[in-house]
């Protein structure tokens, strides 16, 4: 028995000792589970991860879920701390729990535990107390307190624990990446760490943009650090049998239909799986295209030309240089231009300066910010078009004339050019080279500039004004446009005799011989086709009727139509003569009087007379026959009686049948007719200062 420091019994070293072996042991068993069971709990929660990432991409939920069981189980260690030590610490606790195995002794050992430290008992009977302490330690001295631990598991527990251990060991060595990437996602549920799968594929957009109704193509391509390389994998859209594909150069290419709607799909390759949505969207179209250009600085236009070129076609005149700007429904992405890549600027992108040499095709392509393409490249044409020579017409300008060289002829220029008309002028040349002085110059006669694209001017040839002696004269009207080496444009030349007022007075005398001698072979003529009129007129009127003679009046009809033509031409070439000479002042003025009635007298006849006759004439010729009960005046009559004196009427006989309507002629010229006695003698033989062609 011991005595403590204060005279006080306590229970037996030996006794205490056996307490003590079992507080270790009951803290070793209880401490050992619960640290089995925080390791078990943990690599379990990390298993659990690692076979469900196998299975599929494991939500965050389910990861926090596990997350949350492991931290829970590591809470075992603490628990098992406060029950089994701190509330196992002292004898009498120790003497509790033995009591729930053995009973008898428990309730003993508590006992003299009690009487131990109870002072006052102690005080009252030392004796009997000492007695009882000796008693029940000898009989505690036969029990194995170590079967009074409550259900011990603790083997149970470190095997488990070890099991889990050796296959998260054995994952850890056999599968690292995908041990790792378990044991990140279990261990840290919030950083989002993505699932690690033996087939790992190149990373997946969330949303894929497709066009609007068309059917589109899925290209999934295997990560090169994949372990796994599935022969074939698996797309399935949403309401659709699911579509395969082969592994072709390490990637699946999917050919999915048409969609107008949005959708998802899932794509399974091995252990992976992903869901991707799909929203279909038009492609981006070209709203507007337009071509700067700048023309060549030779035509003097500093102000570029903005054209509008959606068709597809530009033609600019040669070496311009022209910038394409292009405008898409869309902001882009990327932008190309024969290939070469551009950097657009939202919805537009443009071209370098092109200079337009030739004919060449220029090919844009863009791409949207969503990825989508155009339909198709956008083809445009450059045309280059050569700068045209200016064009020149000229009117009231005669090919050829004789000129007083006081005298002016009055012309209109008309000049175009597409890309503005210089200036017009003229050139003119003397064409006899044995003259000293040959006639050679030239002179502007309108300047025009860089817009102005056409240019209308009046203009003048006279050659006292430009210094020009008489001689024989070549003149041309030229217009020059900006273009540099440009040769100048002509008109067809003209030839002008430019006579001074004598050598003028001699020409026309000349000419008016020549007119003379033409008028007296038109009179001429015409007397013979008088001739062949009375011919005609005598024949009888059952003769007038006969085809041959009516081919012989078409005959004549035609011939007094073309001695009128003669006449009137000649009319024509007189006055022409006769204005000439009006403007020469050496002509007297009487000589042109007696040419003015002399003109307006063959005006009169070619005007009135000869066309009459050939109309009547062809009539004549054209008349059908009548039936025989036609009145005698009912027939067609040719010619005109132009004599005044009336012929002495014939009597009529009762008896006779009236003849047939036939064509008859009547042209009787009064100045080839002889008049009766008293009446007054025709002009050419009348004493009068008449003209006359003789």
């Amino acid at each position: 028995m011991q005595v403590s420091r204060n005279g006080r019994l306590d229970i037996p070293d030996s006794l205490r000792r056996k307490f003590l072996d079992f507080r270790r042991r009951l803290r070793f068993v209880k401490l050992t589970e619960a640290g089995c069971e925080v390791i078990a709990g943990v690599l379990g929660g990390y298993l659990l991860t690692y076979l469900l990432d196998r299975l599929f991409d494991t939500p965050a939920a389910v990861r926090w879920g596990i997350f949350a069981a492991a931290v829970l189980a590591c809470g075992l260690v603490p628990a098992a701390l406060h029950r089994w030590v701190w509330r196992r610490r002292r004898l009498d606790q120790l003497a509790r729990l033995l009591a729930r195995k053995h009973p008898s002794v428990g309730d003993q050992l508590l006992g003299i535990i009690e009487l131990s430290q109870n002072e006052s008992e102690q005080a009252r009977s030392p004796v009997l107390v000492e007695a009882a302490i000796r008693q029940v330690a000898e009989t505690a001295e036969r029990r194995d307190f170590d079967d009074a631990v409550p259900k011990p598991r603790h083997k149970q527990r470190l095997a488990t624990a070890i099991a889990l251990g050796a296959v998260a060991a054995a994952l850890l060595a056999l599968t690292t990446p995908a041990a790792t990437n378990a044991g990140a996602r279990f261990l840290a549920p919030w950083a989002g760490t993505p699932r690690y799968t033996f087939a790992a594929v190149e990373p997946m957009p969330v949303t894929m943009i497709v066009p609007h109704g068309e059917p589109f193509a899925v290209s999934v391509r295997l990560a090169g650090d994949s372990a796994w390389k599935p022969r074939r994998a698996e797309i399935h859209l949403s309401g659709q049998n699911p579509i395969t594909a082969p592994l072709l150069d390490g990637r699946y290419r999917f050919e999915l239909p048409a969609q107008i709607g949005r959708t998802a799909f899932e794509l399974k390759v091995g252990d992976y799986s992903g869901g991707t949505a799909v929203e279909p969207m038009l492609r981006p179209e070209l709203s507007g295209l337009t071509a700067t250009v700048e023309l060549p600085g030779y035509l003097g236009r500093p102000v570029a030309v903005k054209k509008d070129v959606r068709g597809g076609a530009v033609t600019a005149v040669h070496g311009s240089r022209a910038t394409f700007v292009a405008t898409v429904s869309r902001d882009l992405e990327r932008a190309a231009v024969d290939g070469r890549p551009r950097q657009p600027d939202g919805s537009r992108f443009a071209t370098d300066g092109v200079v337009i040499d030739g004919e060449r095709t220029m090919e844009l392509t863009w791409r949207d910010r969503f990825g989508l393409a155009g339909g198709q490249p956008f083809a445009i044409a450059v045309t280059a078009a050569e700068d045209e020579a200016p064009s020149l017409v000229c009117e009231n300008l005669p090919r050829q004339k004789v000129l007083l060289d006081s005298e002016a002829v009055a012309f209109e220029v008309r000049a175009r050019d597409d890309f503005g008309v210089k200036q017009v002028g003229i050139e003119w040349e003397g064409l006899d080279v044995s003259l000293p002085e040959l006639a050679k110059g030239e002179r502007v006669i309108g300047a025009g500039g860089p817009e102005a694209e056409s240019l209308d001017l009046a203009a003048t040839f006279a050659a006292t004004h430009l210094g020009i002696k008489p001689q024989p004269v070549a003149m041309r009207v030229y217009v020059e446009d900006f273009r540099p080496g440009r040769e100048r444009v002509y008109s067809p030349v003209c030839y002008f005799d430019v006579l001074d007022a004598e050598q003028h007075a001699i020409w026309i005398t000349a000419q008016l011989g020549r007119w003379h001698r033409m008028s007296l072979e038109v009179r001429d003529r015409e007397l013979q086709l008088h001739e062949i009129n009375r011919e005609l007129r005598a024949l009888p009127l059952e003769e007038l009727d006969d085809p041959q003679t009516r081919r012989r009046i078409e005959t004549q009809s035609a011939a007094e139509r073309s001695n009128a033509r003669r006449l009137t031409n000649l009319t024509r070439v007189g006055d022409d003569l006769l204005k000439q000479a009006m403007r020469n002042p050496e002509i007297g003025v009487g000589h042109l009087e007696r040419w003015a009635e002399m003109m307006a007298l063959l005006k009169d006849i070619a005007g009135t007379r000869m066309p009459s006759v050939a109309d009547l004439l062809k009539d004549a010729a054209t008349a059908e026959k009548v039936a025989a009960n036609v009145p005698a005046n009912g027939g067609p009559k040719v010619g005109q009686i132009r004599a005044s004196g009336a012929g002495e009427p014939k009597k009529a006989n009762p008896n006779a049948k009236p003849p047939a309507a036939v064509p008859t002629i009547a042209d009787v010229e009064s100045t080839m007719l002889q008049p009766k006695e008293g009446e007054p003698k025709p002009p050419s033989e009348s004493k009068g200062s008449q003209p006359r062609l003789t």
